[in-house]
């Protein structure tokens, strides 16, 4: 018992590559919130103040700030009876209704995907398999005139239900995280459904899908913040429902004399960031946490 407790506690003894590796990882978690804390300081400041000094404190404290640039952050849109401007709050419905549904559309058409092609071994899954991984080699330029065309053709263009269906793509990374998980459940689980009698449909929704949920939320919650700050496609396919990722574009390149200063450039960026945050807050335990998938006993 006496040596079971010594091995075991050695265990846990730190080595010199230990030390140094904890010490390096320290300082690039340092490294990760010093542009964090500094945005939000800069944020805090008056023009002058920045100027002068740029990375201590703020001599005055101008919380203000968030007010004027809550203010100002707008986007002008043209409209059949004639421009009016979007502001903030506008922004956050549009942005979340397109980040919660492309990013569920994607989510899905990946998972079911990748499903059918891991537990269905046939020609086509390899097929379909090969095809994600030469998108994801061969990069794809050049196409942006020919998908504009396509979705003016079938009715996608500025119309946040299209940019829905025309996101539920397959291809990507994600789908081989889903298909490499599928892949390592047991084939015991479907067994077991199909002697009771369980057919294939029910077997995905009723079975395998629940068992790696714990993907499903996170690949969800990274395409979420994916799609939350693309800006470029709602510019191009959604001109009269700007997202607030569109709104920051346009205010950190506003020549407006009330934002045009680094530090309300920045508290935009704050507002930006802070839904960001708090889903980080409120998810990080599901984020990063371990993903694990069990049931089966001997």
């Amino acid at each position: 018992m006496a040596k079971l407790s010594r091995k075991q506690g050695d265990h846990h003894k730190l080595t010199v590559f230990g030390i140094v590796l904890l010490f390096f990882l320290i300082v690039y978690c340092i490294s990760l919130f010093i542009p964090l804390i500094w945005g939000l300081l800069t944020s805090l400041k008056t023009p002058i103040d920045f100027l002068d000094n740029s990375v201590g404190l703020p001599s005055k404290w101008m919380f203000s700030n968030f007010i004027t640039a809550f203010e100002n952050f707008k986007v002008s849109i043209d409209t059949p009876s004639g421009m009016r401007y979007v502001y903030l709050i506008e922004m956050f419905g549009y942005g979340l209704l397109y980040s919660v549904g492309c990013a569920l559309t994607s989510m899905l058409c990946m998972c079911v995907t990748a499903y059918l092609t891991s537990r269905f071994p046939y020609f086509f899954s390899k097929v379909v398999y090969t095809v994600v991984i030469v998108t994801m080699i061969i990069p794809i330029v050049g196409a942006l005139p020919s998908e504009l065309q396509m979705s003016r053709l079938i009715g996608a263009y500025d119309n946040m239900f299209g940019m829905w269906v025309t996101k539920a793509s397959f291809l990507g990374m994600y789908f081989l995280v889903f298909h490499a998980t599928f892949k390592n459940i047991p084939h015991d689980y479907e067994e077991a459904a199909s002697i009771d009698g369980a057919g294939n449909l029910r077997i995905m929704f009723q079975i395998m899908l629940p068992l790696v949920t714990p993907v499903i939320f996170v690949v969800f919650l990274l395409k979420f913040i994916e799609f939350w700050n693309d800006y470029q496609v709602p510019m191009i396919f959604l001109p009269s429902m700007p997202t607030v990722a569109l709104g920051m574009y346009r205010f950190n390149f506003s020549a407006s004399a009330m934002v045009s200063s680094a530090p309300m450039k920045m508290t935009g960026g704050m507002l930006l960031l802070l839904p960001i945050l708090i889903l980080f807050l409120i998810f990080r335990n599901k984020m990063i946490g371990n993903i694990s998938i069990g049931g089966i006993k001997g």
